[in-house]
């Protein structure tokens, strides 16, 4: 499997922020994702992960920081876990209320959701980054995005003020032709990850206060 084609360039980082994003969406969807719960408490059972240690720290240690390695021995575990048979998914210790979660389940969105631009002016507001994507990096907060709008893309919704306000960055100089805005304020902010980010946050308040905007 080529991971590039999922996310750009794969990191572990990138990925994080990516699985966080997405679920964050569903749970604004009011759909919520019980099979990715049961996943992480079926990698600690099996003995994959430690209690409170998330995959991606585990994984790292056992491969040696070696993300190409740890990426695909995720994606490996996953598929392991998705091939298991209804009866051995009834048989794991379900630690979070009810029966064991049916992939097969029909899914109802709720008749709200928020655009992701939304969101970021919410974490602005709270100022806390760590409550929202874990460790303050551009590159985990750039999955974060993307993984919300996967989301809101697969559920039929479409989130075009984020490409516009894409758009407005490049237009007003923010960020370079041909370039991303991680990579531009992280430079701008002398390597500083959080304060890039906060500049991201900055601009997303500036943009969404313009008359066109709205």
């Amino acid at each position: 499997m080529e991971l590039e084609l999922f996310e750009g360039q794969p990191g572990v980082s990138r990925t994080v922020g990516v699985t966080v994003g997405y679920l964050d969406c569903l749970g604004d969807l009011g759909v919520g994702d019980r099979e990715h719960s049961a996943f992480v408490g079926w990698m600690q059972e099996a003995g994959k992960t430690l209690p409170g240690q998330g995959w991606w720290s585990a994984f790292l240690q056992k491969f040696d920081s070696d993300e190409r390695q740890v990426l695909r021995a995720f994606v490996a575990i996953a598929a392991e876990f998705r091939a298991l048979s209804p009866a051995e998914l009834a048989s794991l210790t379900w630690r979070y209320g009810g029966s064991a979660p049916d992939p097969t389940a029909p899914r109802t969105l709720a008749p709200t959701s928020r655009a992701i631009l939304d969101v970021l002016l919410e974490m602005r507001r709270v100022g806390r980054i760590l409550m929202y994507i874990g460790e303050a990096r551009v590159e985990r907060m750039a999955g974060y995005i993307d993984g919300y709008r996967l989301c809101l893309s697969l559920a039929g919704l479409k989130d075009e003020e984020y490409s516009r306000f894409e758009r407005w960055l490049q237009d007003t100089g923010r960020v370079p032709l041909g370039y991303t805005w991680e990579g531009s304020f992280l430079q701008a902010a002398h390597d500083d990850h959080e304060a890039a980010i906060h500049r991201l946050l900055d601009c997303a308040a500036e943009f969404r206060a313009l008359p066109a905007a709205s």
